[in-house]
């Protein structure tokens, strides 16, 4: 018989009061990985938003194809970071029951051994599934704010800045969980990390020069 438990009801369906009560709440998840994916999901959406506004507007006809595209990538990236926010708390949960298997017999410590090996590969993967989700949204900022219509700009600012603060959370949950760690898989790990983290600021800076200018006129 299995000793995990089930899946609890998930986060994402209680109220924003709730979730927050369960953030600051003295457990150890939902933690940091839920609530970096959870502002890679209202970033995006923020994002879709935009889209929404200017798609078949007056006046955007040149650029409604085009957004029509970025919403509809960004959008399956909002979904995605949703789930990521029940996922990585699992994850870690899955993680912590796994390390208090029992382990009197050979059995059982082979079962052990392969349940935490498993979890602690997932703890490292969904955090890391949540930072390229945030970065591949992020990519799209640029064309949004540019494009979409001037009287939403804000919305897509926020948006940016929610998209990698989400990443950059995420990033931090992979690494921890590499801690003490100097395989070639964890240094490739770090190295998609710095990669990843880099470009996305630099991506997010450019953001912030557009948002500038056209909120200063």
């Amino acid at each position: 018989m299995s000793q995990m438990p089930d899946q609890p009801a998930k986060l994402v369906y209680q109220p924003v009061a709730g979730f927050i009560e369960q953030i600051a709440a003295k457990s150890p998840a939902p933690g940091g990985g839920s609530a970096a994916a959870l502002s890679g999901a209202i970033g995006a959406g923020l994002l879709v938003m935009v889209c929404e506004f200017t798609i078949g507007k007056k006046g955007f006809e040149a650029v409604n194809d085009e957004l029509t595209s970025v919403k509809t990538r960004v959008d399956g990236l909002r979904h995605q970071l949703t789930a990521q926010v029940d996922l990585d708390t699992w994850a870690f949960s899955r993680f912590r029951v796994a390390n208090r298997l029992p382990e009197s017999t050979p059995d059982e410590k082979a079962h052990k051994e392969r349940e935490v090996a498993e979890w602690t590969r997932q703890t490292i993967e969904v955090p890391r599934q949540t930072m390229l989700q945030c970065a591949a949204a992020l990519a799209e900022a640029h064309v949004v704010v540019s494009k979409g219509n001037p009287n939403t700009v804000s919305d897509a600012a926020t948006g940016a800045e929610m998209l990698l603060a989400g990443l950059e959370g995420a990033a931090n949950n992979v690494l921890i969980n590499l801690l003490g760690r100097s395989d070639d898989d964890a240094t490739a790990l770090r190295s998609e990390v710095d990669k990843t983290r880099a470009e996305s600021r630099q991506q997010l800076n450019g953001v912030r020069a557009q948002v500038d200018v056209k909120l200063r006129g």
